[in-house]
């Protein structure tokens, strides 16, 4: 009996599912950092949510017979990768969001990861990066400047010097954790490349988060301050958690239905929605710049071509 959806279809309701849980997931950390929660406990309880999930999962497999593979430089690189990105990365991007907010830190964040990529899949996968990749850097760095301007200028009618600087080095940390999530996504992909699967991949990820940023709020908050953690603070970390989980359920799938470039480009729509939360639902101040730099921003990442890999036969040598 023939389906009455084909499977680029499906794919595409699959990958909107997943910007719309991710951008859910956004939501949920820019409310906690408006009510000032601990940026370290926050990751610590949404990677944790995830562990909860995934390791069961995991289990349930090993019962079946089905055993991890992968080598050891991969999960070496992927623990390291990890590391970075949960203790610099994520709470970074956490605490830029009650210092920029949302409608300016997740287009930097995903526009820089995604020239990230573009520059080390070129190095260490040997992908050609087309005209098209190119220009679409370009776009994406002048949209950057864009946003910076505007952050500058709201900022600076207030005067405050401080605000200024905490705004500017919040524009830099997110551009910076950009790269960062770039290159753990090298990292997967070279762990997945290896023979690792793709939930185990994740769970290395999530499980070195809670484990690193368990033991940093031990020392940081001490028992005292965690059991005591405000249930509302536990309620949306959880949530965040859990939509980030949903969407890599439904991203994971999309992957295998339709086409990695329109992935990601069905994933960017993320950023859209990220922007117009932040200024309707959070009361974020914009102006023409930063109106300007997220319309390019979107222009930039549409502009992104799919790489095609030149070598493929040196990428395991080579990566």
């Amino acid at each position: 009996m023939p389906t009455l959806i084909d499977p680029p279809s499906k794919g595409t309701v699959y990958c909107l599912l997943s910007a719309t849980c991710y951008s859910v997931t956004n939501i949920c950390l820019r409310q906690l950092a408006e009510i000032e929660a601990d940026p370290a406990w926050v990751i610590f309880l949404k990677e944790t949510t995830a562990v909860l999930i995934i390791g069961p999962w995991l289990l349930w497999q090993l019962s079946r017979g089905v055993r991890p593979t992968g080598q050891r430089r991969a999960l070496l690189l992927l623990f390291i990768a990890s590391l970075t990105v949960q203790l610099v990365a994520n709470l970074s991007v956490q605490w830029a969001l009650g210092i920029v907010g949302l409608a300016i830190s997740l287009p930097i964040v995903f526009s820089t990861s995604l020239i990230g990529s573009a520059v080390i899949g070129s190095i260490v996968f040997h992908e050609s990066l087309s005209t098209r990749s190119a220009l679409a850097i370009i776009v994406v760095i002048f949209s950057i400047v864009l946003l910076s301007l505007g952050a500058t200028e709201l900022n600076g009618t207030s005067a405050d010097t401080s605000s200024l600087f905490l705004s500017s080095l919040a524009i830099v940390a997110v551009s910076v954790c950009g790269i960062i999530y770039a290159y753990i996504g090298t990292a997967i992909r070279y762990a997945m490349s290896v023979g690792m699967s793709v939930l185990g991949t994740v769970f290395v990820v999530t499980c070195t988060g809670s484990l690193s940023l368990g033991a940093l709020c031990l020392i940081r908050l001490g028992p005292a301050e965690i059991l005591a953690t405000d249930p509302t603070v536990l309620a949306w970390s959880i949530a965040s958690g859990l939509c980030n989980v949903a969407a890599f359920s439904f991203i994971t799938k999309g992957l295998q239905l339709t086409t990695l470039v329109h992935v990601n480009m069905l994933n960017s729509s993320q950023v859209a929605i990220g922007a117009l939360a932040g200024i309707f639902l959070f009361h974020e101040p914009f102006n023409i710049w930063l109106l300007s730099g997220i319309v390019m921003i979107i222009v930039g990442i549409g502009l992104f071509g799919q790489p095609q890999v030149q070598h493929p036969d040196t990428i395991l040598n080579d990566a």
